[in-house]
């Protein structure tokens, strides 16, 4: 009923928009948080993937399973990214900002059986509309580090050029 009224609002939908901008300055407190762990290189939402539901995370792995451990460790840092349902760990020396980059370790350095986590029935953000049930569904983890014994004891993986 006003004369000029204010409608607060954001624009949503493919990025980038709102959310995803708003996504590179979380980027930076997550990386500040996380960088309290020196094995924790880099870490990125990716924009590309609606900021939340794709994160990319850079390690410097020390011990078999750490890749788990970060997957583990991003769906339960910070409360937002709980809802974070794809989870890409790699290692330190891949660029997380660079897909291409990102690309080349999962072809090179993953195997789908071996190196894929999946967890069902976890929450999920109720706009999530891929999901089952609202609020519920499941999340996956790509673990494309180079693998430490007994991860693996077969070939070394090769790493970047």
């Amino acid at each position: 009923m006003r004369r000029d009224p204010i409608y607060l609002s954001t624009f949503t939908g493919r990025p980038p928009d709102e959310p995803s901008i708003l996504g590179e300055a979380l980027n930076e407190v997550f990386v500040r948080c996380s960088n309290s762990n020196s094995r924790h290189r880099r870490f990125l939402a990716a924009a590309g993937g609606l900021l939340l539901p794709l994160a990319i995370v850079s390690i410097r792995k020390t011990y078999p399973g750490q890749a788990k451990r970060a997957m583990m460790g991003v769906w339960s840092f910070l409360r937002q990214f709980m809802y974070t349902k794809f989870v890409i760990v790699v290692d330190d020396d891949i660029n997380a900002r660079d897909w291409k980059d990102v690309m080349w370790a999962i072809s090179t350095r993953m195997d789908p059986v071996r190196d894929v986590t999946l967890v069902e029935n976890t929450p999920i953000d109720y706009l999530d509309f891929a999901s089952p049930e609202s609020g519920l569904g499941g999340k996956i983890g790509l673990d494309a580090t180079t693998k430490l014994p007994p991860e693996t004891s077969a070939r070394g993986a090769p790493r970047s050029a």
